[in-house]
């Protein structure tokens, strides 16, 4: 009863703030009076994003998850989703207490300080304290009933998707195909375990490199609603003016960069938001923080990306565009030739300036847009890889102005595809391959046993599936039914022909009434299939 009060108020909410920012065309479609109707001055875009900070945390993390996905929103809206910020007003602290003691009982047991407050966004919020033993920790806390909340705005959410999809289908979006993204998202983000098992994974990747600092995971103090990591003390990425009195910038980049490809092109797994909040550098090392949102490629995918770089810093825009083409979802219409041509044409009029001048996010747009043209898409971790790079580039120009992505990559890319395709390499896979024709040729002759036998005993079954055939099953279907019209009206006639010719009665002026009505009857009957026929 409860949530259905809660569900019950919070539409009229959604409805209400829709109708207000100018969307009341979508609220008559469910056929709802509108309650108010405002003239807006605002571009579609700029009204979504207002309207989205109205609504609250779930909708401003539906917004952030949409600015990650140019496939699922049109581009401009992707780019003003982007100026949302996930700050809320914090919870006091006697509220998130009572987390700590649902997770741990008398949780002073372990912590000895009172806890200060570091950060607040929608679903949780950070604090600074020390343990019993002394260590100072950074402990992040689930906020008490958001996981109904959210639940339950996903619930109304859903409902609205379905009532308005056709409607929004109009501005190019899949309204529940949004919803079903970030429902899988969300509920990622609201367990810390998940978040706990990607920073040891990360943690473990780069246990031997000096570079690169993670923060310790206190497994005995974390649970699905509170993390708890090692407060490190660093210097924002950001803060350049802080970092130049103790670093080089241009150095602190250049490894950057490193780490970014590191992850992307050896381990294949990779932190998908390195914005400046989640980046410092401490002891000379750049610390990544949260990490809620990872990105994962396989080593296929992992391969066309790195000839994809290697060929766009090389200048080769023909093949550069081959290798867009075999990272994309490609569906049976598209015309592969042309896709081919007009990428090979963005990647070129990008290519012939200084790699240093070229604008990595502007690339990245004027491509999604001839791919959405042709209907191709990335996969979901690729346009998460596509955004890290993004985010990572301007992290890098902020600390150097003469900074470009695709330049220090160069060296990095080069080296590491002569080693993918060293005859070492190439050896080594030869070996995989064997191993897995070997195993192919252990199996077969049980495998051949299994088949033979089933088919001894009438047990083996094979299914087609007819593709394209149900047209041409229907155009039969309708030509049988006119040709049976036809013959039943030419048996009329013949019919009405004889009772006229035989004068069989009753008889109105010597003329056989029966007759007279078969030739109406025929007549009919004749009309409505010309009728058809045109009409078809």
């Amino acid at each position: 009863m409860k949530n259905s009060i809660y569900e019950l108020k919070r539409t009229k909410e959604i409805i209400f703030v829709l109708a207000k920012n100018g969307f009341g065309e979508i609220i008559e479609t469910l056929g709802i009076p509108v309650p108010l109707k405002k003239e807006v001055k605002l571009s579609r875009s700029e009204r979504i994003r207002k309207t989205i900070e109205e609504l609250g945390p779930t909708f401003i993390k539906l917004a952030q998850l949409l600015s990650l996905r140019p496939d699922l929103i049109p581009l401009d809206l992707a780019k003003e989703l982007e100026k949302l910020q996930d700050r809320v007003a914090p919870l006091p602290f006697s509220e998130m207490e009572k987390v700590l003691v649902e997770e741990f009982g008398d949780y002073k047991k372990y912590f000895k300080d009172d806890f200060e407050l570091l950060a607040s966004a929608s679903v949780g919020q950070v604090y600074k304290t020390r343990l019993i033993n002394g260590d100072e920790v950074a402990v992040k806390i689930l906020k008490p009933g958001i996981e109904e909340i959210i639940y339950a705005d996903i619930f109304i959410l859903e409902r609205l998707a379905r009532l308005v999809r056709e409607r929004l289908l109009i501005y190019g979006i899949d309204s529940v195909k949004i919803i079903e993204e970030f429902a899988k998202s969300i509920k990622k983000e609201l367990d810390f375990n998940i978040e706990a098992l990607n920073l040891k994974r990360f943690k473990a990747n780069f246990k031997n490199n000096p570079k690169v600092k993670v923060p310790k995971l206190y497994d005995n103090l974390s649970t699905k609603r509170v993390l708890t990591l090692e407060f490190i003390n660093g210097i924002k990425i950001n803060n350049k003016k802080l970092l130049a009195k103790y670093y080089n910038v241009k150095e602190i980049a250049k490894t950057g960069v490193e780490l970014v490809a590191e992850q992307i092109f050896v381990h294949r797994f990779f932190h998908a938001d390195p914005h400046p909040g989640n980046l410092m550098v401490s002891e000379g090392k750049i610390v990544f923080l949260d990490f809620g949102i990872v990105g994962r490629i396989s080593k296929e995918e992992r391969n066309y990306l790195l000839k994809l770089v290697y060929y766009v810093a090389h200048r080769d825009e023909e093949k550069a565009a081959e290798y867009v083409i075999k990272l994309s979802r490609i569906s049976d219409e598209t015309d592969l030739e042309m896709l081919k041509k007009e990428s090979a044409e963005i990647i070129s009029t990008y290519l012939y300036q200084p790699l240093k001048n070229i604008n990595l996010q502007r690339f990245f747009e004027d491509l999604i847009r001839v791919m959405k043209k042709y209907k191709v898409y990335f996969k979901e971790d690729q346009y998460l890889l596509a955004k890290t790079i993004v985010t990572y580039e301007g992290v890098g120009k902020s600390l150097d102005p003469e900074f470009n992505v695709i330049e220090s990559l160069k060296p990095y890319v080069t080296k590491l595809v002569k080693k993918i395709y060293s005859p070492k390499t190439l050896l080594k896979e030869f070996g995989e391959y064997n191993q897995n024709l070997a195993e192919f040729f252990i199996h077969f002759p049980n495998d051949l046993y299994e088949i033979i036998k089933k088919v001894k005993e009438g047990k083996l079954k094979i299914e087609f599936e007819h593709v394209g055939l149900e047209e041409f099953e229907e155009t039969i279907k309708t030509a049988s039914h006119r040709l049976s019209l036809s013959i039943i009206i030419a048996s009329i006639l013949i019919g009405s022909s004889m009772l006229l010719s035989s004068h069989i009665p009753p008889l109105i002026k010597d003329i056989s009434l029966f007759g007279i009505i078969g030739f109406i009857f025929a007549f009919i009957l004749a009309i409505i299939l010309i009728f058809k026929s045109w009409r078809d």
